[in-house]
């Protein structure tokens, strides 16, 4: 089409040069003008009605070709492919106090850490299908985020993702760290486990994201994890999101059958005639921050096939406030003491803690936010979305000011667990072990943390938060109160933290 139109503008012009203008003889003399007819001057003005009406038509379609801008350029057509680079940066520094007579401070105190490093891309194609990969190098390791097809009918009601993201747990968890509140997400997730895996969902949505359901399968491993391939996960998701005046309310529940994968915690047996080898369990969780690695509550390794998670979420948004709270049960199905001795499953070693009963743990969190500057939290595809800024610093506004503050409560202490015994599957004699390190085991965890956030644009966020732990018993309470009288799970301390985020994302 565009050499068509480049031979009809020159042949147009050369006409037109030919009939207004007196061409030059060779020897330099001028010739009389020719003659222009009616017909003539009609004709050339229909070429160029013609030619323009031609460019008119090219300049409606080259806006096309020029890349959008969300936070990174974005290029797409008319077919249906469109492409989007994006990524983020997280980098925090934090300090946790030394918490009572504790010796080992080794991961305490002030620590920095490049908590995100990721660029991948995203896009769709043609038929409803679309796509988005993204590869973490923080601190000098390459994983996986998401990584994922998906397909939608134009009818907008379903949704289909294979891959690997979140397996339907709670609002929190499944929300972008870009769109959280705080610097770490409740701790019930840093302790159950919930994280991405490979595997697949179906969904069938609401207008205007009134509801969700949503189910899926997924294996116990993420993209990068392991190998194994015995565990698996299924997961549900429902959600109810009506809009109430100004606002929106958020009601779901969510649901995780998991049977855990071999080697889930330990090493495989060397055992060439066992059945199978070992399945662990380990649930634990740092005191809200990454920048340490010592954990206050932990259950230590214990025999386990798997565990049920029901969880439940409400959340109100309005202009300015929101208020959100979670809670999930953790039911775990344990291994009972003699069960392995009968041939059921094999350990490396020995000895192994096998509870009395099943374990049963419990986390939730409460939350509040004001926006000083007006905006409303944001929300999309029923997880927390990217808050709009109404007056960016680049448009000679003040930015956003966010004020948030929440209560986090983690039980991982259960009768049946530290009334565990070891037991001796090479003699079949179980035995106690001491009140010390039995009633170590789990811990309570409570956090009252306070946040404020500055957004100067809408792909930019400075965080502070401030900490106070409360923790009762757990792995660390005889060290840090080695004085007291009281059994190891009775004992109590507290101790606090501080911590900044600097965030970019495209």
């Amino acid at each position: 089409m565009h050499m068509s139109m480049l031979t009809k503008f020159i042949a147009s012009t050369s006409l037109a040069m030919g009939l207004a203008f007196p061409a030059f003889a060779q020897q330099g003399e001028a010739t009389p003008p020719a003659q222009v007819s009616a017909a003539q001057v009609e004709a050339l003005q229909k070429q160029v009605q013609a030619l323009q009406a031609q460019l008119d038509s090219l300049k409606q379609q080259l806006p096309k070709a020029v890349p959008s801008w969300r936070g990174a350029p974005q290029v797409s057509d008319s077919d249906g492919w469109s492409f989007k680079p994006r990524g983020r940066l997280h980098y925090d520094t934090g300090y946790i106090d030394v918490p009572g007579e504790y010796a080992n401070n080794r991961n305490l105190g002030f620590n920095s850490r490049v908590r995100r490093v990721r660029l991948g891309a995203e896009g769709t194609m043609p038929g409803g299908f679309g796509y988005k990969i993204e590869g973490d190098f923080a601190n000098s390791s390459v994983g996986f985020g998401d990584a994922l097809l998906s397909w939608q009918p134009k009818s907008k009601d379903l949704l289909v993702r294979v891959g690997n993201f979140e397996t339907l747990n709670g609002l929190d968890q499944i929300s972008s760290s870009n769109n959280i509140t705080f610097l770490e997400r409740g701790q019930m997730n840093d302790a159950f486990l919930n994280t991405r895996r490979l595997g697949a969902a179906v969904a069938m949505l609401g207008k205007d994201e009134t509801y969700r359901v949503e189910a899926g399968l997924f294996a116990a491993h993420s993209i990068d994890n392991s190998f194994d391939n015995d565990g698996w996960i299924g997961a549900t998701r429902a959600v109810y999101a009506p809009v109430m005046g100004k606002g929106r309310l958020h009601f779901a529940v969510n649901y995780q059958h998991r049977h855990f994968q071999s080697n889930n915690g330990g090493a495989a047996s060397a055992s060439v005639n066992a059945p199978s080898t070992n399945q662990l369990a380990r649930y634990r969780a740092r005191p809200f921050l990454q920048t340490t690695d010592v954990r206050f509550v932990d259950t230590g390794s214990f025999a386990a096939h798997g565990d049920d998670i029901i969880g439940f979420e409400f959340a109100a948004i309005y202009p300015k406030l929101y208020v959100v709270g979670e809670g999930q049960w953790n039911n775990v199905r344990a291994y009972r003491p003699g069960e392995i001795a009968a041939g059921l499953d094999a350990f490396p070693s020995a000895s192994q803690v096998t509870p009395s009963t099943n374990p049963s743990f419990f986390g939730g969190y409460a939350e509040v936010g004001y926006f000083l500057t007006g905006e409303t939290r944001g929300y999309k595809d029923n997880v927390w979305g990217r808050t709009k800024v109404l007056n960016p610093l680049s448009k000679g506004g003040s930015g956003a000011w966010q004020i948030a503050a929440r209560f986090d409560y983690l039980d991982l202490n259960s009768e049946a667990l530290q009334a565990a015994r070891l037991n001796n599957f090479s003699t079949g004699v179980a035995s106690a072990a001491p009140d010390a390190v039995r009633l170590a085991r789990g811990g309570k965890q409570t956090g009252v943390i306070l946040g404020l956030n500055w957004y100067p644009m809408d792909y930019a966020r400075i965080m502070l938060n401030y900490i106070h732990i409360n923790v009762d018993g757990g792995p660390l309470a005889a060290a840090v109160k080695p004085m007291s009288s009281l059994p190891v799970n009775q004992r109590s301390y507290t101790t606090n933290g501080f911590a900044i985020r600097t965030q970019l994302d495209f």
